[in-house]
């Protein structure tokens, strides 16, 4: 390797880790989030605040430098890759967990940003730029048969210690691990066109961001709904949320004050959609991504 190109990977992996800790702190920092933490609320959680997110968001972010890095250094070998950076992450969310006193604010968004970075890093290592295909079919060799092998052997065992294997084995939903084996369709076909069409037509990015979250709380399986309150809860979340966008959604006049009385009734249910806010911090992550790249 010459040094003009080792120094031009180590800029990129820094840059790819700082874009990712921001896009962290641009999903606390959108609001109003029924049920979410964010500057307004703290949602239907009172073991975490505003605050809790900032320092968890600083605190990995020299762990997504690493993510990038390791995406770099083992480019060649994408399952070996996602296998590392699994050894990272437990790192990473022991430093979550130490800057939160113990909260578990990010570790699902631990999974998924360590994931894309490292994909990011891969693809600048092959072809001196990222596309977000290219990002997509580099996480597809990194992380698909490892993860579709894993949710055939958590539901052949039928027990988990976690809320995404419980979830799998009671509800039959595949979680993230499913997201990321699928190529985060979510992300991909649901968040990232309405944050590029937002964009696109110059509306309030704070807006945007709502609409963004609103389209995926409407589709997705949301774990932490299902961990908290059910399939049913998963159901009324969708259905609220679907009626939320069908109305106008966050571009409509009232859109603010409809999402205040959603996070009233959404704090006395329980609900809070947490898998739904990291998908979309991965889709802020990814329109960074491609709006640095567009045109070069």
């Amino acid at each position: 390797m010459i040094e003009t190109d080792k120094k031009k990977w180590e800029n990129y992996t820094v840059w790819l880790g700082n874009m990712a800790g921001l896009a962290l702190l641009e999903e606390v920092d959108t609001a109003p989030k029924p049920g979410l933490v964010d500057s307004l609320s703290n949602g239907a959680h009172r073991d975490m605040n505003l605050l809790t997110f900032q320092r968890s968001a600083d605190a990995l972010i020299p762990y997504f430098w690493k993510f990038a890095e390791t995406g770099i250094q083992m480019s060649e070998k994408p399952e070996g890759c996602f296998l590392k950076i699994r050894q990272i992450g437990i790192q990473a969310e022991e430093a979550m967990y130490e800057a939160t006193g113990q909260i578990n604010t990010h570790k699902g968004a631990v999974f998924t940003m360590g994931i894309l970075c490292a994909a990011a890093g891969i693809c600048y290592k092959k072809y001196g730029q990222v596309s977000i295909s290219r990002l997509i079919v580099q996480e597809q060799k990194m992380v698909k048969n490892i993860l579709l092998n894993e949710l055939d052997l958590i539901q052949i065992q039928n027990s988990g210690d976690t809320h995404g294997k419980k979830n799998l084995c009671t509800y039959g939903s595949r979680g993230i691990r499913g997201e990321a084996a699928d190529g985060y369709p979510s992300v991909i076909n649901l968040a990232l066109p309405v944050i590029r069409q937002g964009k696109k037509e110059g509306r309030n990015w704070n807006l945007v961001k709502i609409q963004a979250l609103f389209t995926l709380m409407s589709q997705v399986e949301d774990g932490n709904i299902l961990s908290r309150c059910k399939s049913e809860g998963l159901k009324e979340v969708q259905k609220l949320s679907k009626e939320f966008l069908l109305s106008g959604g966050a571009y409509s006049k009232g859109a603010i004050e409809e999402l205040t009385k959603l996070d009233t009734y959404f704090i006395h249910k329980n609900y809070s959609s947490g898998g739904c806010a990291d998908l979309l911090a991965a889709a802020i992550f990814l329109s960074e991504i491609e709006e640095a790249w567009a045109g070069k």
